[in-house]
């Protein structure tokens, strides 16, 4: 019962606690995840060399070979692209509900801790609601996280990358559009947020 109190104040220490229950789970979904952003973007450019090879004429030399090799290296990108997010989704599949699991359990383990006193005021049914409100948007948070958060983040900063390799100064008007792109978003939900309180 007091394990559930020490995080009463804090709710990412809280979650933290149930993704440490299962560290490899959660580091594997992060790495298929990231490695298929990066077979993501990397197709970009698996493009862009099988175009360039193309254009400078297939029958000049060993243009045949670079284009096979080009087509080769595209298609190799976009399978393991595909095959990382079914293993993430595959891991995920089981590791999002088993943490959904085990918070459930500690939470009624908490609650049926209590004095019969305890439910005087309380109503069972609205309290077994809030176990199953909050070990729901905890699924979906880690959901979102990985499949809606992670992603495009991942993406921006992985093509970052890929423009410093060409252009350092290109790179950073990059960073400053998106950084400008970021902070308009956060405003305009702040103000739909705020015009929503005042209907």
């Amino acid at each position: 019962m007091v394990e559930a109190c020490r995080y009463s104040d804090r709710p990412l220490a809280f979650l933290a606690r149930y993704v440490r229950k299962r560290p490899g789970a959660h580091a594997a979904i992060l790495m298929a995840v990231v490695a298929a952003v990066a077979c993501s973007v990397g197709a970009q450019y698996g493009v862009k060399v099988l175009v360039d090879t193309l254009a400078g004429g297939l029958y000049v030399g060993t243009h045949a070979r670079d284009a096979w090799l080009g087509f080769l290296l595209l298609a190799t990108l976009i399978a393991a692209d595909n095959m990382l997010w079914r293993v993430a989704s595959w891991i995920a599949s089981y590791t999002f509900v088993a943490v959904t699991g085990d918070l459930r359990r500690d939470l009624f383990r908490h609650l049926t801790g209590h004095a019969p006193s305890y439910f005087a005021d309380r109503m069972p049914g609205t309290l077994t609601s809030r176990i199953t409100a909050t070990s729901n948007a905890v699924f979906t948070l880690q959901n979102m996280s990985v499949w809606n958060v992670l992603p495009p983040s991942m993406a921006t900063l992985i093509a970052i990358a890929l423009v410093v390799t060409v252009s350092a100064p290109m790179a950073a008007a990059l960073v400053l559009v998106q950084s400008k792109g970021v902070y308009c978003n956060l405003v305009q939900q702040e103000v739909a947020r705020l015009a929503k309180q005042a209907a």
